[in-house]
């Protein structure tokens, strides 16, 4: 369904679809679910997002953390700064995987209401939150090859109902 506009009054959204009749309700419940590429501008045309996808820098030799993420998430950018800040004496290359972008809705269904998760060498790591520490723990057991996947990685997909 592509949302033709979005109106907030109180706690309840009206939605209007351009492919349905009338209005749909959707009382308000303080979660906060990511966008799915589509804005809509001011003459009610969707507009596209720009992806975040891609190379934030590259080490050679080093172990390579992605950053799953989206346009706007206050919380990633917090985690890719602790990143940014140990890269000189912890060397890894750092990714950037937007969850909205089209070819991800892999990531979407699993990671949406958790960003940002990261993984090292492609085998998850953490959610949420990222300290110095923990940052320079998870980069140098790669680096050593005693990096292990860790528990509690999201799976929203598995969570919800199916209709």
């Amino acid at each position: 369904m592509l949302i033709h506009r979005l109106i907030a009054i109180g706690s309840v959204t009206f939605v209007k679809s351009r492919f349905t009749r009338g209005v749909f309700v959707i009382p308000q419940r303080g979660v906060h679910l990511p966008s799915r590429r589509y804005l809509v501008s001011s003459d009610d045309a969707p507009i596209q997002n720009q992806s975040v996808t891609g190379p934030i820098y590259e080490m050679p030799d080093s172990p390579s953390v992605k950053l799953f993420t989206k346009q706007g998430c206050t919380l990633c950018y917090k985690v890719k700064d602790i990143l940014e800040s140990v890269r000189e004496e912890h060397p890894h290359s750092l990714y950037a995987v937007d969850i909205t972008d089209d070819d991800k809705e892999h990531w979407f269904s699993k990671y949406k209401y958790d960003i940002p998760v990261l993984h090292i060498d492609d085998v998850y790591w953490t959610k949420h939150r990222l300290t110095v520490e923990d940052a320079i723990a998870g980069i140098e057991e790669s680096r050593d090859g005693r990096f292990d996947k860790r528990q509690g990685e999201p799976d929203a997909s598995r969570l919800e109902r199916k209709s």
